[in-house]
């Protein structure tokens, strides 16, 4: 059995390289243009199948991490696809039930990574980093379900909401999934300070994200200013 997952976590390598690689190559072309589409649809196949391949390896070996990662990942990545379905929201639409179950299936995970989080701190467990960092994604993920969901209910009142939303998303997951990568590099070969490793990815593409997303509010909103 070792053999077996020890082969599925090659996959989870070569697809995972696949997902950074086209991923990188979808935010940098031109949105709307046939690369962007094209290596756009390889980043959401490839983080699909990075997402079941890491559940497979992180359940047979208990390894939370990797489970945080592929659910904080993928559902960002999954979302930020479907909006691109629900351009209507604004106008009434209604999400299908796997938007919703995705959202919710989401959420509760993220709940249950809070509380083994908090269970780990309370118990004055010497895995504090392992504990804070379960209730970081914990709560990230639930932000993320969170943000997602709310349009379904509290429907949007701009036209372009799936654009923010699927640059949004897709940006998160890449960002998450850029995290997984360097933080085992640095496990492995000692590069550079684990928390930094960890935090770096956030703290370059978060502002990015941000920068983007006033970006595309501004382009938007010229011309209603006209």
């Amino acid at each position: 059995m070792e053999k077996i997952i020890q082969n599925i976590l090659y996959v989870h390598i070569l697809v995972g390289s696949i997902a950074l690689l086209s991923g990188a190559v979808s935010i940098l072309s031109n949105k709307g243009k046939q690369l962007h589409r094209k290596s756009g649809s390889i980043y959401f196949w490839a983080m699909t199948l990075v997402f079941i391949t890491g559940i497979i390896v992180a359940g047979f070996r208990f390894n939370r991490f990797l489970f945080l990662i592929a659910f904080l990942s993928y559902y960002s990545v999954f979302a930020g696809v479907r909006f691109l379905k629900l351009k209507g929201l604004h106008k009434n639409q209604n999400p299908e039930w796997y938007d919703w179950a995705a959202g919710i299936i989401n959420g509760v995970a993220n709940i249950i990574f809070i509380g083994i989080g908090m269970y780990y701190l309370l118990r004055g467990n010497s895995n504090l980093p392992g504990a804070l960092l379960s209730m970081g994604f914990g709560v990230g993920g639930l932000l993320i379900s969170y943000a997602n969901l709310k349009p379904f209910i509290q429907r949007p009142t701009k036209a372009y909401h799936w654009y923010t939303a699927h640059i949004g998303n897709m940006m998160g997951g890449y960002i998450a999934t850029f995290t997984a990568f360097l933080s085992t590099m640095v496990t492995r070969f000692d590069l550079m300070n684990p928390f930094l490793a960890f935090a770096l990815p956030s703290l370059i593409g978060i502002p990015l994200l941000i920068f983007w997303t006033n970006r595309i509010e501004k382009s938007f909103a010229k011309p209603l200013n006209k």
